[in-house]
C-alpha cells in the first residue's frame, strides 16, 4: 500500500525537553498557560483522591463525595480482605460504585446521587448459561422519573458525552476489553489478539509553530504476528476518520507504523498552552495499565470487528460494567460464581476480580487528579 509522507514538523518540547504523551500533559498556571506535569507517584491512591476531592469538589457536594469515598474505601478493603473469592465481586462494585458517585460529585457534572440508580440492569438471553448468555440494559440519565443513573453520568463525566438511547452489552463482547486479561480472553475464545501495544504517541507542531497534531507508533513486528493487516489498523481501532497511516522513511518503515492526525489543530501562542486538546481527542479511544516501572504508563489499541464496535466502552467504564454484572449474581445467585469460575472463562474471571482493582483503583486516582498517578517501585524504610 503506498503511503503518503508524515507531515513536516518537529516533536512538542518544554524546558529542552521532548514532552511525554499523558492524558493529562499540562495543568493551567495562570490566564492562557499551561505548566507540564510529571508522574505522580504514591503507596496511598485513596489518599490522592482524598485530596483531590477537597481541593476541587464544589462545596454543597464536599460531605456527600467525602462520604461516598469513606465507604468505596471501606468497601474495597472489605473485598481485599475477603477470603473467598465469592464473596469479592459484590463489596469490590459497591466501592467502584461510590467512588463513582465522588468523582461526579467532585467533577460538578451532578449536585447529588441522593435517588441514584445504578443505571444497569443484567440479563440473560436464550438458552439463560451465565456469563456467555449475559448482557447488561443501559439506560440514560436521568430517567423519565428525573432519577439520576449511575451508569450513564459516569460516562458523562468520563467522556462528556451521555447515552443517547437504551443500549444492551453484551458480557462476552465487554470481556476482551480488559488489558491484563486479554491474552486469557484470547486461549478461551479461541480468538486472535486485538489489544496491540502502543510504542509511542508523540505531540508534533509545524515548523512555524501554527498548528499540532499526534502521531501513534506501532510496533510493527506486533500487528504482523497476530495477522493484523495494516489495511485493517484503522478500521478496527475505530481511528480511520482521524487517523491516517503515513511514511516516515524507508527504515523506520520496517520497524514502525505510524498513524498521524489527518487535520491538526490550529493554535497561537504556545503549543504546551494547547497539546491537552490533543490528548483530550485520543483519551476515550486508547487503553491503558498502569506500572511500577518506566514509563508507568503502557498504552494499546483495540483492534474490534466492526460487528462488535457498539460494545466498546471507554476503559473504565467495560470494568465498571463487568464488576456490576459479577457483583449482581453474587448478590442474587451466589452458587453461580463457582460455576463460571470452573467454565472456559474462569480464569480471565478470577484474574479480574483478584488483580484488576488496584489498576481500577490507580487509574481513577489519575482521573481525580488529572495527572497520572503510579505506584513507586522501590519504598526505602
Amino acid at each position: 500500500m503506498k503511503l503518503s509522507k508524515a507531515r513536516s514538523g518537529e516533536r512538542i518540547k518544554s524546558r529542552q525537553r521532548v514532552v511525554d504523551f499523558s492524558y493529562w500533559p499540562t495543568a493551567h498556571a495562570h490566564k492562557n498557560r499551561y505548566r507540564t506535569l510529571s508522574t505522580l507517584f504514591s503507596l496511598d491512591p485513596w489518599a490522592i483522591i482524598e485530596g483531590s476531592i477537597g481541593r476541587r469538589c464544589p462545596h454543597a457536594a464536599l460531605d456527600e463525595a467525602q462520604a461516598c469515598l469513606n465507604q468505596a474505601r471501606d468497601f474495597f478493603n472489605a473485598a481485599n480482605q475477603a477470603g473467598a473469592l465469592e464473596s469479592r465481586p459484590l463489596t469490590l462494585y459497591y466501592s467502584y460504585m461510590n467512588l463513582v458517585k465522588a468523582f461526579c460529585l467532585t467533577k460538578g457534572t451532578q449536585a447529588t446521587f441522593d435517588k441514584a440508580q445504578h443505571g444497569l440492569s443484567e440479563r440473560l438471553r436464550p438458552p439463560g448459561k451465565e456469563l456467555t448468555d449475559a448482557f447488561l440494559a443501559a439506560f440514560p440519565s436521568p430517567n423519565n422519573k428525573s432519577e439520576l443513573q449511575n451508569f450513564d453520568e459516569f460516562l458523562k463525566a468520563i467522556t462528556g458525552k451521555g447515552l443517547p438511547v437504551p443500549i444492551n452489552y453484551e458480557l462476552t463482547k465487554l470481556l476482551p476489553q480488559t488489558v491484563s486479561g486479554h491474552r486469557l480472553w484470547c486461549s478461551a475464545a479461541k480468538d486472535d489478539e486485538r489489544m496491540f501495544p502502543i510504542y509511542d504517541i508523540q505531540y508534533w507542531k509545524d515548523s512555524n509553530g501554527k498548528s499540532i497534531w499526534l502521531r501513534i507508533l506501532l510496533e510493527r513486528e506486533n500487528l504482523t504476528r497476530h495477522g493484523m493487516a495494516l489495511s485493517r489498523l484503522l478500521q478496527t481501532t475505530g481511528l480511520a476518520q482521524d487517523f491516517r497511516m503515513v511514511s516516515q522513511d524507508k527504515i523506520t518503515d520496517k520497524v514502525l507504523t505510524t498513524l498521524e492526525m489527518k487535520n491538526p489543530i490550529p493554535i497561537t501562542g504556545y503549543a504546551t498552552d494547547k497539546i491537552h486538546k490533543l490528548s483530550n481527542f485520543i483519551k476515550d479511544r486508547i487503553w491503558s495499565v498502569v506500572s511500577t516501572v518506566p514509563p508507568y504508563r503502557k498504552y494499546y489499541l483495540y483492534a474490534c470487528p466492526q460487528a462488535e464496535q457498539q460494545h466498546v466502552l471507554p476503559q473504565l467504564l467495560s470494568i465498571y460494567a463487568i464488576s456490576y454484572y459479577l457483583g449482581s449474581i453474587t448478590r442474587y445467585r451466589p452458587h453461580q460464581l463457582p460455576r463460571i469460575s470452573k467454565d472456559v472463562f474462569g480464569p480471565l474471571i478470577q484474574d479480574f476480580i483478584t488483580g484488576q482493582p488496584m489498576q481500577f483503583l490507580y487509574l481513577m486516582a489519575s482521573e481525580f487528579a488529572e495527572q497520572d498517578v503510579a505506584k513507586p517501585a522501590i519504598v526505602l524504610s
